[in-house]
């Protein structure tokens, strides 16, 4: 049986009178969009709520973590409240990686049941409930490990700037890649009247004003108000719907052939040789489809900073991060035969997100390709690409979920992954003695509401026997090192010393 999808909605905050908007609650807020993402939706397929309650079977949805509404209760409320009592709901919870999660959820339940309708809708409201400095707080301890990582200072863009300077490093890519590639992704959404970057353009100042490391503001993805909803199910089921005038006799669809998940650790001190699992979700997605990467020829890449989206990709499909950051300095990438268009509305770096449903954004941007999002994205491809690929990524590059979709129906079969090596997990464990060589290192400049006050450096030491270690770094004379002038990544040396109840890295030579 091969799932299909029959469109997609998103509601951003625009849509609604901003008087009326202002003044509603946060779960009123959560409400609005989401009833209206549904809503919009089956309009689009010329039909409404109480005419497909009775056909659908299955809710996906995805925690609004910023309301603090957790676990599968408020996935049944959510059901009942838009009048869908009875369904079987499932409850995602994979960070930025949720949206590629929950559809690959409706993907396994419609192959084990041609009868599934599914619907997949979610909707969160980050900036609307805390004061920005409380949401940073509250993100941080989300994400930072509260013994080997928050004493530190470390923050959810400190330790993504960890990651992207050691690539950096390994591989040349150099910080006139990212800003290059910023611009072009910006200039995308300056020109679309539904991305929240509409009209906004990009000054040199703020590419070389930095918040941690190598990147400033532009680099960052942003954060607000979002609701999206799909519908997932058969064609045997969709043509079921039409005979029965529940939608429209011209609904279209695309089907839904492959999809990947694959997580690492929770923490980003706990990634041993600070390995992805991007690699081994793309391999699950494509060998599930059971074509070949070099079929595809479109793809969303997620872009919560610029360093990941030349991360991802590199990983997705084979390609040195340096050729990859410098194809996407025209928006496209290698995918082994032919450089592929990508993130034609902009990324979340610039049209609309919320954090745990991040990938909606990448939803209606390759739903827009086939004429199937609602609200499409004003760039798009002269002809429907034959396979797309939907990327999304959780935690501190914790988590992937990849999603394929193909225009005609598939003829090819499910094949065996390649055998992938496992992802290792690290344990730190110094003593006062022990010493390491710096694996990577970055300057907060920004850390709102943190104990620590920037800037200062945080560093990521490997001992020898593979062990990493995230510390500060301090000179013999017992000064705090705020700057990493001077370091050679893989070669300088540190003591680790207890320094105020921590071990903390004393910088050698």
């Amino acid at each position: 049986m091969d799932p299909i999808l029959l469109g997609v909605s998103d509601t951003i905050e625009s849509e609604f009178d901003s008087e009326i908007y202002k003044n509603l609650s946060p779960l009123e807020k959560y409400h609005s969009l989401l009833f209206r993402s549904v809503d919009k939706l089956f309009s689009f397929l010329g039909t409404d709520r109480s005419s497909l309650a009775p056909y659908l079977t299955d809710f996906v949805s995805i925690e609004a973590q910023s309301l603090g509404r957790e676990g599968y209760g408020f996935t049944v409320k959510d059901a009942n409240d838009m009048g869908f009592g009875g369904l079987a709901c499932h409850t995602v919870d994979l960070g930025g990686a949720s949206v590629g999660g929950a559809i690959g959820q409706a993907h396994t339940i419609v192959k084990a049941n041609p009868y599934a309708v599914v619907l997949v809708a979610a909707a969160d409201v980050p900036k609307s409930v805390f004061k920005q400095i409380s949401d940073l707080k509250r993100l941080t301890a989300t994400v930072c490990h509260k013994d080997w990582e928050m004493p530190y200072g470390a923050t959810l863009i400190g330790l993504y700037s960890l990651l992207c300077e050691r690539m950096m490093f390994d591989t040349g890519v150099t910080s006139e890649d990212l800003e290059e590639i910023t611009k072009h992704f910006r200039k995308l959404a300056e020109i679309n009247p539904r991305a929240f970057q509409y009209q906004k353009p990009l000054t040199e100042k703020q590419l070389k004003k930095p918040l941690s490391g190598v990147y400033s503001t532009p680099m960052i993805a942003i954060v607000t108000d979002h609701g999206f909803a799909t519908l997932v199910t058969s064609e045997f089921m969709k043509q079921k719907l039409i005979d029965n005038n529940i939608i429209k006799k011209d609904a279209k669809h695309i089907y839904l052939v492959g999809s990947g998940q694959s997580a690492h650790a929770e923490y980003f001190i706990q990634k041993k040789d600070l390995k992805s699992p991007a690699a081994l979700a793309c391999e699950r997605a494509v060998a599930s489809s059971g074509l070949k990467r070099s079929d595809i020829e479109y793809a969303w890449i997620y872009d919560c900073f610029t360093g990941m989206i030349i991360h991802e990709a590199g990983l997705y499909f084979g390609v040195s991060p340096k050729d990859t950051a410098t194809s996407l300095r025209k928006g496209k990438i290698s995918n082994g035969v032919r450089e592929i268009p990508i993130n034609l509305g902009g990324g979340i770096l610039n049209y609309q997100a919320a954090m745990a449903l991040s990938g909606a954004t990448g939803l209606v941007d390759v739903a827009s390709q086939y004429g199937l999002a609602v609200d499409p994205i004003p760039e798009k491809l002269s002809t429907p690409p034959k396979v797309s690929l939907l990327g999304g990524n959780g935690g501190i590059d914790s988590i992937n979920s990849v999603i394929i979709f193909a225009k005609e129906k598939p003829e090819s079969v499910t094949r065996e992954p390649m055998a992938l090596k496992p992802l290792e997990v690290n344990v730190p464990s110094p003593k006062v003695g022990e010493q390491g060589i710096i694996l990577t290192a970055s300057t907060i400049y920004f850390n709102p509401g943190g104990e620590k006050k920037p800037p200062y450096l945080i560093v990521c030491s490997k001992k020898e026997n593979g062990e990493m270690v995230l510390t500060n770094l301090f000179a013999k004379d017992g000064v705090e090192i705020v700057s990493k002038e001077g370091l050679e990544l893989g070669k300088s040396k540190v003591e680790f010393q207890e320094k105020e109840g921590k071990i903390q890295a004393i910088l050698l030579g």
